[in-house]
């Protein structure tokens, strides 16, 4: 039997293929389909997570908008995919300067998120949440 490319399940179109052989590929005690798609869908979910952060009134760099922030997410690849958000804990004022600030990524890299507010420089510490999908 042939495999796809990225799993290496077992896949077929020969009609002589005998039912036993088949069913033990797909659905066998060992190595079968189920055990790759198992492992496959275990990994990635060990590979998601959520972090707690802090945007640091003292952290911006800049005199003018762009201001940037380059917060360390531990576990975060390069090329992962992930979401940001203020933090359900964040107050009405933090909330506020968060809307106010404008605040974007602009880059990621293994380890870190750079955070741009395109708008007023935050006067406040902004609590975000990440979660990164595997």
């Amino acid at each position: 039997m042939a495999t796809t490319s990225n799993y290496n399940l077992y896949v077929t179109d020969d009609a002589s293929v005998r039912f036993q052989t088949w069913r033990r590929e797909v659905a066998g005690a060992t190595n079968s389909n189920m055990h790759k798609i198992d492992a496959a869908l275990g990994g990635k979910a060990d590979m998601s997570g959520h972090i707690s952060a802090t945007l640091l009134q003292s952290g911006w760099a800049g005199v003018e908008a762009p201001f940037t922030q380059t917060i360390s997410v531990s576990g975060l690849k390069a090329d992962q995919n992930g979401e940001i958000a203020v933090a359900q804990s964040a107050t009405y004022e933090q909330r506020q300067a968060a809307r106010e600030a404008q605040l974007a990524i602009i880059g990621q890299q293994a380890g870190s998120l750079t955070i741009a507010a395109d708008g007023e420089l935050p006067d406040m510490d902004i609590p975000v949440d990440i979660v990164l999908l595997g």
